[in-house]
C-alpha cells in the first residue's frame, strides 16, 4: 500500500470533473427559466462543437464566472438582445471572451451593436441560424488557438526566459526517455469519459479510439480534430503537466513514427501564422538567437499552399500575420525527428505536409517584409550541440541511453521550473504506485517534505520527512548518503519552527555522513555548515556563527572558483556578521567581494544586486561617510524602483534608508543569506 493513500486510487479519480480540459467554453446566458426540450436539444448541439457549457440565468453569477476564468480560456458567449444591452459593455473588454453572439428576439435589432463590440461575431434571429455560424467560425478560429508556442533562447542575457527555454526541453527528454506506465492509456481515457460525460458524439470517439488506436496510428489521430488533439493543445499551451503526463504515450508514440518516417534529405518548409504584437517584437529582436517550439509544429513544403491558408484564417488588430520560411536539414546530429506525413495523415489530401517534434530547436536567421508587407521569419533546424547552445545543458543529463530518468527526475524538472503543485501530484502519484519498501519512495517523500517546506508547510514537510527516513531506514544501509539528506532538511524545518537545539541536531548528523567523502560532498557540507551559521547567529553566539562561516568560505575555496555563486553568499554572512562587531572595514571587504561576485552572476539591474549594494551602504553610513552610503543607497534605489513594485518591501526600506542618512545609528538589514 502506497505511503500517501490509506488505500491506492486511480490517477484520473483526482481530477476536479468541473475543470475545462479543453481551450473553449461556451457560456450561455439566458433569463428564461424554462428547460424545453428545444433548449436541451440546443445544448446538445452546441456540446458537440465545444464540450465545455456552462448555463447561466443571473447576469453577476456569468460575470463572477467569467472573471474567474484563466487567461488562457477562450469564452464563446451566447445571450439575447435583451439581457445583452446591459450585460455586454459589462464584460467585453474582458480578456477571456474571445466571441459572442447574440439570439435577437427583435427583428428590428440595432446592428450598430457589432460596430461599437468588435466581438460580437453575429446577430442571429434563429437558434440553428446562430449554432451554424458558431461551427463555422469554430473551423475559422481553430488556427487561433493551433498557434506556435515558442521560448527564446538569449545567449547574451541572463534571464528567467533562458531557463524555461533549458527546462522544456529537458522535461520533454524525460518525459520521451520514461517508459510509460500500464495504466497511462486507461486513466487517460478515464478521464475524458469524465470530461465529455453526456456528450453522446464525443463519447462514441472515445469509444472508438479505444478499440482501434495502436502506436501506428498516433499521426493519423493527431491530425483528427477530436478529444485527443485537442486536449494535446490545451496541455501544451498552458503547461498542464498532469495531462500531458497522461498523454505521454500518445507523445512517445507520434516521436516513434516521425523517427521511423524521417526526411532523409533537407527540405524547406513553410508555416502561415498569425502572432501577437509582443511576440512579433521578441522575435524581430532575437535574430541570431534560439527559438524552442513547445508545441507540434505542422508546415508544408508548398509556400503557395501555407500563403492561402491566410484566406481562412480571422485576422485580429492585436496580431500580424507572417510567414515562417524552415530549412532542415534530418542528418545535423541531435536534432529533433521531423517527417512528411501525406500516408500517415487523416487528412485525405495531396498536401506534402510536414510535421516537426515537439520541443524543435530552430536558429532565428532573418526577419524582413516582402513585397506586399507580409514579414517573413527565416529560421534553420539546430540543436542543443551547437556551440553556443551546449554550454547550457552541460549540468544535465543529455544522453538519450541514458536509463536513470524516471518519473522522480520529472518531478525535479517541475520543481525547478517553479511548478510546485505539479511536482507535488507526480510525488504523491508515484509514492501511491509503489509498493512501500521501494528504495524510489524515500526520496518521493523527500521531495514531498520539501515542497511543503518552501510553501511553509513546516508541520507537513516535518511528517514527510519522518516518512522518509522511516521507510529509508528500512531499506537503506545505515551509513547511505542519502539519510544526510533527510537529516539536513529536517534541519531546515526546524529552524524555520524556532527549535535551533533540533535544527544543529538533525545538520550535525548530515555533516557526520557527508563528511565520510568530503570530495563529493564538499557543496552540501559547505551549505550545511552555513546554515549552522545562521542558527548561532540567530541565537546571538557571534563569534561562534562567525567561525562556521568562515570553515563554509574555506571549504567553498578548496573546491571552487573565486567567482562562484556560493563563495559570494558565503562572504556577505561573514561581512553581515562582522558588522554585527562592529568591525566595519572587514565587513566592507567581504560586502565589495560578494558584489565583485555577483555583478558576474547578474545584469546590472537585477535586485540582488541592489540588495549588495544596500548592504555597502548600510556600513558606510555606519562608518559616518554619509556622501559613499547616499551613493550606494541611490544605486540601489533605481534598481529597485525599475525592476520591483512601489510597495514592495525593498523599495519601502531603501526609501526610508535615504530618508533617516542622518541618523547614523538606525538600522536597517537586508539580512544574511540562508542557502536552503
Amino acid at each position: 500500500m502506497g505511503l500517501c493513500h490509506s488505500s491506492k486510487t486511480s490517477s484520473s479519480e483526482t481530477w476536479n470533473v468541473n475543470e475545462n480540459l479543453g481551450i473553449y467554453t461556451i457560456i450561455w446566458l439566458d433569463n428564461n427559466k424554462k428547460k424545453s426540450q428545444k433548449n436541451l436539444s440546443m445544448q446538445r448541439k452546441l456540446r458537440t462543437i465545444i464540450n465545455h457549457l456552462k448555463i447561466f440565468q443571473n447576469e453577476d453569477a456569468c460575470e463572477e464566472y467569467i472573471k474567474s476564468m484563466s487567461d488562457d480560456d477562450y469564452i464563446i458567449l451566447i445571450t439575447n438582445d435583451q439581457i445583452g444591452e446591459n450585460f455586454i459593455p459589462r464584460i467585453h473588454n474582458s480578456q477571456q471572451i474571445f466571441s459572442i453572439y447574440i439570439h435577437a428576439q427583435n427583428k428590428n435589432i440595432d446592428q450598430r451593436w457589432m460596430n461599437q463590440f468588435h466581438k460580437i461575431k453575429s446577430i442571429c434571429i434563429n437558434y440553428d441560424e446562430l449554432i451554424k455560424r458558431i461551427e463555422s467560425d469554430q473551423i475559422k478560429y481553430k488556427n487561433i488557438t493551433n498557434k506556435i508556442l515558442f521560448e527564446i533562447f538569449h545567449s547574451d542575457e541572463k534571464n528567467d526566459s533562458n531557463q524555461k527555454f533549458i527546462y522544456w526541453q529537458i522535461l520533454i527528454d524525460i518525459l520521451l526517455q520514461m517508459d510509460p506506465m500500464p495504466n497511462d492509456m486507461i486513466d487517460f481515457l478515464s478521464l475524458c469519459r469524465m470530461q465529455y460525460k453526456g456528450n453522446k458524439v464525443h463519447l462514441n470517439i472515445i469509444r472508438e479510439f479505444q478499440q482501434n488506436y495502436r502506436p501506428d496510428t498516433a499521426i493519423w489521430w493527431f491530425t483528427r480534430d477530436t478529444f485527443i488533439s485537442q486536449l494535446l493543445n490545451k496541455a501544451l499551451r498552458v503547461r498542464n503537466m498532469d495531462l500531458i503526463f497522461f498523454l505521454r504515450f500518445f507523445i512517445h508514440d507520434i516521436e516513434r513514427q516521425l523517427k521511423e518516417y524521417r526526411c532523409l534529405t533537407p527540405i524547406q518548409v513553410y508555416r502561415y501564422e498569425l502572432i501577437s504584437n509582443k511576440e512579433m517584437e521578441m522575435l524581430k529582436n532575437s535574430i541570431g538567437q534560439y527559438i524552442s517550439i513547445n508545441n507540434f509544429l505542422l508546415t508544408t513544403v508548398d509556400r503557395n499552399l501555407a500563403l492561402t491558408s491566410s484566406k481562412t484564417r480571422v485576422e485580429t488588430k492585436d496580431a500580424q500575420p507572417i510567414l515562417f520560411e524552415i530549412a532542415a536539414d534530418s542528418n545535423l546530429d541531435k536534432t529533433k525527428p521531423f517527417a512528411k506525413i501525406k500516408s500517415l495523415s487523416y487528412l485525405n489530401n495531396d498536401q506534402d505536409d510536414v510535421l516537426f517534434m515537439l520541443g524543435s530547436i530552430f536558429q532565428l536567421k532573418n526577419i524582413h517584409q516582402d513585397d506586399n508587407g507580409l514579414w517573413i521569419v527565416e529560421m534553420v533546424l539546430s540543436n542543443r550541440t551547437n556551440t553556443q547552445l551546449k554550454p547550457i545543458f552541460t549540468d544535465y543529463k543529455d544522453d538519450d541511453d541514458d536509463d536513470d530518468l524516471d518519473l522522480l527526475s520529472f518531478g525535479c524538472i517541475l520543481e525547478k521550473m517553479n511548478e510546485l503543485d505539479e511536482a507535488k501530484k507526480y510525488y504523491y502519484r508515484l509514492c501511491n504506485e509503489l509498493s512501500d519498501d521501494d528504495e524510489c519512495i524515500g526520496s518521493c517523500l523527500l521531495n514531498l517534505g520539501n515542497i511543503d517546506f518552501i510553501k511553509n508547510n513546516y508541520d507537513a514537510s516535518l511528517d514527510w520527512l519522518l516518512k522518509s527516513l522511516d521507510i529509508s531506514l528500512r531499506t537503506l544501509q545505515p551509513n547511505d548518503m542519502f539519510f544526510a539528506r533527510i537529516y539536513s532538511s529536517m534541519g531546515y524545518v526546524y529552524n524555520q519552527k524556532d527549535d535551533s537545539k533540533s535544527a544543529i541536531e538533525y545538520y550535525d548528523k548530515a555533516l557526520i555522513i557527508w563528511k565520510q567523502s568530503v570530495d563529493d560532498n564538499y557543496l552540501n557540507i559547505a551549505e550545511c555548515i552555513n546554515n549552522m551559521g545562521i542558527i548561532y547567529k540567530h541565537d546571538k553566539d557571534y563569534l561562534l556563527a562567525l567561525d562556521y562561516f568562515k570553515k563554509a568560505l574555506n571549504i567553498l575555496e578548496k573546491y571552487v572558483t573565486n567567482d562562484d555563486f556560493d563563495i559570494s553568499k558565503a562572504h556577505c554572512n561573514i561581512a553581515s556578521t562582522y558588522r554585527t562587531f562592529e568591525e566595519y572595514d572587514l565587513a566592507l571587504e567581504h560586502y565589495q567581494l560578494s558584489l565583485k561576485i555577483l555583478e558576474k552572476h547578474y545584469l546590472s539591474d537585477h535586485p540582488n544586486i541592489a540588495k549588495a549594494l544596500g548592504n555597502i551602504g548600510i556600513v558606510y553610513a555606519l562608518k559616518r561617510n554619509e556622501d559613499q552610503a547616499l551613493s550606494y543607497y541611490e544605486r540601489a534605489a533605481e534598481i529597485y524602483r525599475n525592476t520591483l513594485p512601489p510597495t514592495h518591501i525593498n523599495n519601502i526600506k531603501i526609501d526610508q534608508l535615504i530618508r533617516n542618512l542622518s541618523s547614523l545609528h538606525r538600522k536597517v538589514s537586508f539580512g544574511t543569506i540562508d542557502t536552503k
